[in-house]
Order: C-alpha cells, then sequence, then structure tokens
C-alpha cells in the first residue's frame, strides 16, 4: 500500500470486532495504519445496552453521531445524544447507556491501540 493509500480509510473494508466492553467496534485509525499517538475507532449500542463504569490512563474524546442515552462521568449522570462531545480525563470513571435508537460513538484516545481498560463497576 503506497504512503498516500494508507491515508484513506474505507470504512466497509475495516472488520467489526469487539471492544474491551464488549461493544461492535471498528477501529478507524490505529497503529496499524503508522499512527503513533492517534486511535479512532466507531462503537454501536443498541437500546438498552450499556457500557459498564469504566476507566483508561489516558484522555479521551467521546462524540455521539447518533442515538440517545446517558453517560455516567465521575457522580454525575448527563444526556448524552447526537452533536454531543465528551472530553474525559484520564482515569476519571465513566460509562454510557443507550435509551433511543441505535446509538453511534465516535471514540478518540492518544494512543495507538485502544487504550487499555479497567472495568470498575461491581469492583468493592
Amino acid at each position: 500500500m503506497s504512503k498516500v493509500d494508507s491515508r484513506r480509510i474505507d470504512h466497509a473494508a475495516v472488520p467489526v470486532v469487539a471492544s474491551p466492553s464488549g461493544l461492535p467496534t471498528q477501529h478507524l485509525v490505529s497503529a496499524r495504519d503508522g499512527a503513533e499517538h492517534l486511535f479512532v475507532a466507531q462503537q454501536w449500542l443498541q437500546p438498552g445496552e450499556r457500557v459498564l463504569l469504566h476507566t483508561h490512563p489516558v484522555e479521551e474524546a467521546v462524540t455521539f453521531l447518533a442515538g440517545s442515552g446517558e453517560a455516567t462521568l465521575g457522580e454525575e449522570t448527563i444526556p448524552i445524544g447526537a452533536g454531543v462531545s465528551l472530553y474525559i480525563p484520564a482515569g476519571e470513571i465513566h460509562g454510557f447507556r443507550c435509551t433511543a435508537g441505535t446509538m453511534h460513538v465516535l471514540v478518540v484516545f492518544p494512543t495507538p491501540d485502544f487504550a487499555p481498560t479497567a472495568i470498575v463497576e461491581g469492583q468493592a
């Protein structure tokens, strides 16, 4: 693949895999593409599905492209949906729940692969 071709990612050619939380996920930009400090993925949640409370050792940006629901950020629960982005500092406990429509999420980490994930829900 030429250098120019490696910068164009055709989503239809990217396999869907399970994220650490089990969601269907496409790794759009990662170490596979030569990224050293950037990871971009898209994920989908159906109504009633949720991502358990968890943390990452790095900051994260999450953009909601479709659907609606709620996010837990630390002790706060806020509404989320299409047109909303969240900045999540490193180490902050967070999770999401889809309440309506298919939630389409864009996830960005400053790492070359999906950031390490520690599930904290249910932990004493």
